[in-house]
């Protein structure tokens, strides 16, 4: 009898311990869930507000965090050149290249035969890309601007990227892809 007392305490309290421990995993569980929605919820916001500011700079014609004494169309290589120095690579043809610095994003300036702004290329920062470019991807971009005026895909060494293209009042806005959820960097053109 004295045994049967021993071996039901036994199996209560291993019991009573497993719904505890049970319950309390289910807790840390929930906890980890509810974190990662509030931390998706904090990246789709900075989605959309990188997505805004962008679309909204490239209707006036610039990119975002780009000075305003440069204008696409107006101003010149000269005009670059005196804001931001020789580019780092040196002479690249048509293109300036300027990449990004601690707190400061890249950019690429493509210029015309007359050597004025023809094309801005947006780049984002390296260090916490995930609050500027890094945030974007395909199915957010979709939802806030919905679908592009034109797709197309864009071989790059052995990169085969995508193109999405949407028109910004006057100007277009291409977003190239290196994959669905890496948003490589912005261009700045004239409307196709």
């Amino acid at each position: 009898m004295e045994i049967k007392k021993t071996f039901t305490r036994i199996i209560a309290t291993a019991t009573i311990t497993g719904i505890a421990a049970l319950g309390y995993t289910h807790e840390a569980h929930l906890a980890t869930i509810a974190h990662a929605a509030t931390n998706q919820t904090e990246i789709n916001q900075t989605a959309v507000k990188n997505i805004n500011e962008i679309y909204n700079a490239g209707i006036k014609g610039e990119v975002p965090r780009l000075t305003k004494d440069l204008k696409f169309g107006v101003s010149t290589r000269d005009n670059v050149r005196s804001l931001f120095g020789l580019p780092p690579e040196g002479d690249t043809g048509s293109f300036d290249y300027y990449h990004a610095e601690m707190g400061h994003p890249g950019y690429a300036f493509g210029y015309d035969r007359n050597h004025v702004i023809s094309e801005i290329r947006y780049f984002g920062t390296n260090v916490e890309r995930q609050t500027n470019l890094g945030s974007i991807t395909e199915i957010n971009l979709k939802k806030q601007l919905g679908q592009p005026n034109f797709t197309k895909k864009i071989k790059n060494g052995k990169l085969i990227q995508t193109k999405y293209t949407y028109h910004a009042g006057a100007y277009d806005l291409e977003f190239i892809f290196d994959n669905a959820t890496s948003l490589n960097h912005v261009n700045l053109v004239s409307k196709s």
